[in-house]
């Protein structure tokens, strides 16, 4: 089952990284992928909502944070599976600048683990959380989140199991932040009506 999945997988991989590869898209998702770009938009949007909803805007940072840590120093370690251009050859890599990789044989040393992806894990419990505050743009979150995790695959660096398991368990963190935020502000609130009498 194991091995037949890995097998889908990487034909998924080559259908999104190779076969699916245009000139529009090589110059968009590199763009998609790389949070830098998104910095100051994102940091002004903050400031702005940081006045009508400062707890949210401390909720999400959080959020983000504990997802991109999970990643990187629980589970990327627990699967400790390498990144398609580690482990397959001809893959179309964006890495400042777009290049086919020659032979697995000619890859020195391991550059980093892939599973989960942490971009969409981070992403997807981001647009959960933001998605169950602030209603009407849903479907904005999510589909800045489907293409984040679609970059990741297109540029070479991630295969879509990464993804797709990344974004299980950024839904599920999502689910958990606002969880445990309605308990802070339910709390809150009994705090507040306790002591108005």
């Amino acid at each position: 089952m194991l091995e037949y999945l890995e097998k889908v997988d990487i034909r998924l991989f080559y259908l999104i990284n190779r076969d699916g590869q245009n000139t529009l898209f090589d110059y968009v998702m590199p763009i998609i992928s790389n949070f830098n770009y998104f910095i100051v938009p994102l940091v002004l949007w903050g400031l702005f909502l940081l006045r009508r909803k400062p707890l949210m805007v401390l909720g999400v940072i959080l959020v983000v944070a504990f997802s991109d840590s999970l990643c990187y120093f629980v589970l990327k370690p627990l699967f400790g599976r390498l990144r398609p251009f580690d482990m397959l050859s001809a893959v179309h890599l964006y890495k400042g600048s777009w290049s086919i990789t020659g032979t697995v044989s000619q890859v020195e040393g391991i550059h980093s683990l892939s599973l989960p992806s942490s971009h969409a894990t981070s992403v997807f419990a981001a647009s959960f959380f933001l998605s169950y505050h602030i209603r009407p743009w849903w479907p904005l979150f999510y589909v800045v989140a489907l293409a984040v995790a679609y970059s990741r695959v297109y540029l070479g660096v991630h295969y879509p199991l990464d993804v797709f398991f990344g974004a299980i368990v950024g839904s599920l963190l999502g689910v958990l932040g606002v969880w445990l935020a309605s308990r802070f502000f339910q709390k809150k609130s009994q705090i507040n009506v306790n002591g108005s009498h």
